[in-house]
């Protein structure tokens, strides 16, 4: 029998995830890896100080800090990209992150990792920010890139037509979004 805590521990780790994410995507980082590796530690601490996990503390860290540097180090998009928005509250959804170039727009669903019973509701919410993204911004919106952190090169890019996707290696916008 499962605790409420260790229910909810994945969804705890995972907000603290979006948590760094955002504010270091919010800041000029460092293109020296290790002085990224740095911020990142930082800024988990931070973040974790504000927003205290108390139920298996030093794994929710470690869990948090590895996934926000897969994002930072493979997945954040660089310049001309910039940051449109992170937790976007749209109706009752809340994309993770909002990216934009030259007025088209691309949200990155960040996921530490996706179980054969939590796929389902995965496909339900891309559906949902198919269609948010769609009547948001209409021929502008690019898709949504499903960020697999703990398997990276598994993300796949959901085409705004809501019927097909793709793996992201094969996409257009690999090219300038390309996994590091």
């Amino acid at each position: 029998m499962t605790t409420t805590q260790e229910q909810t521990h994945p969804m705890r780790v995972g907000d603290r995830t979006h948590r760094i994410i955002g504010a270091l995507l919010r800041v000029q980082l460092s293109n020296e890896r290790a002085l990224r590796t740095v911020e990142i530690t930082r800024t988990a601490s931070q973040v974790f100080s504000d927003y205290p996990i108390t139920h298996r503390t030093r794994e929710a860290y470690f869990d948090a800090v590895t996934a926000a540097g897969v994002y930072l180090n493979r997945f954040a998009p660089q310049y001309p990209w910039t940051l449109e928005a992170i937790e976007m509250a749209v109706g009752d959804s809340r994309l993770d992150i909002v990216h934009q170039l030259e007025g088209n727009y691309l949200i990155d669903e960040v996921k530490l990792g996706v179980t054969r019973t939590g796929e389902q509701s995965v496909q339900q919410q891309i559906a949902r920010y198919l269609a948010l993204g769609n009547d948001l911004w209409r021929s502008s919106f690019l898709g949504v890139r499903l960020c697999a952190l703990h398997e990276p090169f598994q993300t796949r890019l959901y085409l705004p037509d809501g019927h097909s996707s793709v793996p992201f290696v094969e996409s257009a916008l690999h090219e300038s979004l390309a996994l590091r």
